[in-house]
Order: structure tokens, then sequence, then C-alpha cells
């Protein structure tokens, strides 16, 4: 299941036949493989983004364009594309099959060339309980909290590298707090010795050292927020919003004097409580601190609990709360992943590994039961592991409830009308 180098760069150097390369997607995925093809010494265009912040920029040294502006008949005579977008390869595709490209010839996707990504969840603590988040009505004896320590760290990225070398990056977090891990620097620090660049979240409620991590230069921070003022904490329970708001400005801040080039995202989740002004606000917010603020559908983020409600279970009071709260009922969400239940996993292309070295069946399901699809990473071939994963008892329900696109189905839905000012809707 391993993808040597040498294999990965013949496909593409044989595809793009000496045309410059672009990257369609300046997000973590777009940025790891550019890492890895940098390092090979492959011919680098730039990066191509819809996304109006990265425009006009600069991105590791390479220009970020608008597709709009290179896709036309001229531009597959001397350049080639590989998109690198988790939830979009498709829409991706159909747009490049539109400008006249032609897969495996003008283009590829990354995973041909990475078929697995990873999750390192370091910390196997979080100092919430969001109500849509699973560790809201799942006590700490069902999951045992702790943190990886930094030479299991290690192990595991060493591991990781040999069976797939052309992984360029990596997220260290899951269902955790990686702000809480104590090393977080060291660990960093010794992914980027690596040459695997990091990507982190937060909630930014934690009394930590925020200048000592970023000083160790993680190249991604995704930030969640669900509401402005008082409504930030009826979904993000037990935070704070006015701890929040210090810690955010405090990490923008932060950034401008020691890593500006991190890149920094607000993901704002919204519910009925949290539209309207609150979004308004937040985005102002957002343009003065300097940072991106992507406005997305919220849903219950434990698979677990949308499964069991799928065969007949009741679902636990905080995930029920948080349902009342959707914009898009929980009952549609899985109607409309259902209508696409013809369609490959994208969480099979994820391995997740626990900050006790075990490796999830799906990163998408929080309670272990049913859920390891190897109690030790190290003992266990990246062969094994997906053998295991494909052929589970869990892998086999969650397809055939058609909830394997429950959260694709989500994070496709247009934000763009709901985040809008209520005038304008």
């Amino acid at each position: 299941m391993s993808q040597p180098v040498n294999s990965a760069l013949d496909l593409l150097n044989q595809a793009a036949s000496g045309r410059k390369v672009w990257i369609w997607g300046a997000g973590n995925q777009g940025r790891g493989i550019c890492q890895v093809l940098r390092a090979q010494s492959v011919n680098l265009g730039g990066f191509l983004d819809s996304a109006t912040p990265h425009q006009g920029a600069e991105l590791m040294e390479l220009p970020v364009h608008s597709p709009d502006d290179l896709l036309h008949a001229d531009f597959t005579k001397q350049n080639f594309v590989i998109i690198a977008a988790f939830f979009f390869e498709k829409e991706i595709a159909d747009r490049c099959s539109a400008a006249g490209l032609v897969q495996d010839q003008d283009f590829l996707f990354y995973s041909q060339l990475k078929p697995n990504d990873y999750s390192v969840d370091i910390s196997g603590a979080c100092n919430l309980k969001c109500i849509a988040c699973p560790r809201a009505s799942r006590s700490s004896a069902e999951r045992k909290p702790g943190f990886m320590p930094l030479d299991t760290f290690r192990r595991v990225l060493d591991k990781i590298v040999e069976e797939s070398p052309f992984v360029g990056n990596i997220q260290l977090y899951q269902w955790g707090e990686p702000m809480l891990h104590p090393q977080l620097p060291e660990i960093i620090a010794y992914a980027h010795s690596k040459g695997v660049r990091c990507a982190i979240s937060s909630n930014l409620n934690a009394p930590v050292d925020y200048a000592r991590i970023l000083a160790a230069k993680p190249e991604w921070l995704r930030i969640s927020a669900s509401g402005w003022g008082d409504d930030y904490e009826v979904t993000h329970t037990k935070g704070r919003w006015p701890v929040f708001l210090d810690n955010l400005r405090t990490v923008c801040a932060l950034r401008q004097e020691i890593h500006p080039e991190m890149k920094v995202e607000v993901y704002y989740h919204l519910y009925k409580h949290s539209v309207g002004d609150g979004v308004a606000r937040f985005r102002t917010l957002c343009q003065e601190l300097g940072v991106e603020m992507h406005p997305i559908y919220a849903y219950l983020v434990s698979l677990d609990d949308v499964l069991g409600y799928c065969e007949g279970k009741a679902l636990p009071e905080p995930a029920r709360q948080a349902s009342e709260l959707l914009l898009l009922d929980l009952d549609e969400g899985i109607d409309i992943s259902r209508r696409s239940a013809d369609q490959a996993c994208d969480a099979l292309r994820c391995i997740n590994i626990n900050w006790d070295a075990s490796v999830s069946t799906c990163m998408m399901y929080y309670y272990p039961e049913s859920n390891v699809a190897a109690p030790d990473y190290f003992t266990a071939s990246l062969t094994d592991i997906q053998s295991q994963r494909v052929s589970s008892d869990l892998c086999r329900r969650c397809m055939g409830h058609g909830i394997h696109q429950y959260c694709s189905t989500y994070a496709r839905l247009d934000s763009r009308v709901a985040a809008a000012p209520i005038e304008q809707r």
C-alpha cells in the first residue's frame, strides 16, 4: 500500500512531460505536496486557488493565481495540474475537464502520488465539552485521556515517512486539543527535521504559552468558533468568550512578530444562533487581524451518534441539543449523504493514529469500541491496517447507511447564503 518516491515521481514526470507543475489547492494538502515536490526538484509553477485571500499572494515563495486566470486553451501546452483538495477533488476535476484538460494527461489527483493522509492525535485531552462533539457525552473512562510522548511521536513519524515517503504534511489533531501538549514545540521541530509540515487546531481557551508554540513555526493553525459574545459559549461549551477573544488577538499579534508565514484560518460554525450579526462582526474582526474566515455549516461531529441514530438509538442529550441548533436538519443531512452512497469514502484515505499509538478504523468515530484497526501502530504494516479498516464491521455499517458521505455533505454546502447579512438573504 505504500508509494515509493521513485514510482510516484515516475508517474508525475511521465504525465507532466517537462511542463511546469501547478498545485490546485493552497491548503494543507497542497502545501504538503509542494513540500515533497520541491525536495525532489520538480519544476513548480505555483498554486491555483479559488479562495480570494490567496490570490495575488505568494505561498512557499510561489505565486498563487485564480484558476480563472490560467485555465485557457494555451495553459496545458506548458503547464500541468495536481489537484490537492480533500473534499473537492471531483468538482475541481470537472472544472479542469470543462477547460479541456484530460485526466492523467494534463492533471492528476494528489492522492495518486500520496494515497494516504495522516492525522496524529498527539493529545488525548480537551479543555472544552462542545455539545456537537462526542466529548460532551462520553466519559473519560470510555476513552482514556493522555499525551503522546515525544519519543513515541518520533517513532510514529519515522514509520510514516518510511511507509509513505510522499507525505509532506500531517495534522497533529483529531479529537484532542494539541495546544495542551507540553512538548508540542519539540514535536513540530522533529517533524520539520523530517521535512514534514504541521497543521494544528485550537479552541484558544487553554492557558498555554502561545509564543513558545508559534516560535516552533507550525505551518497551519485552524481556530474554531461558533458565535459572537455569549452566543459563542452556547456550542463551544465550557469555553469563555473573553478568554477566546483575548487569545485570538494574542496569537495574531505573535504571528506577525514571530511567524507571519503561518496560515491562520477561523472555521466559524454556522448554527441557528450564530448566523446574522455574529457572522458580520466576526468577519470584521478577522479582516482586522489579517486571518482567513471560513463560515461552515455545523454538524454533529461524531459519526458514533449519527450511526446510532440511523440504527434506532436516541441521540445523547448534548448531541440532541446540538441537533436542534443545526441549520441543515440531521435527517436531511443523512438523506443527502445517502444519495451519494455510491461514492468512495474520503475518510478511508486518512490514517488516524491516536496518542497511545493505536490506529482508528475511522477518524470520524470517537468511541473506541469496534474502532481499532491496530492496537499498536508499530507492529502493523500499512497494508494490514488498510485491510482491517475496509473489512471492519464499523465500515460495513457506516457505508450501509450511506453516512460515510455525511461529513462531506456538510462540507460541500454553500455557506454564503447562511453567512450573508439578514437583509441580503
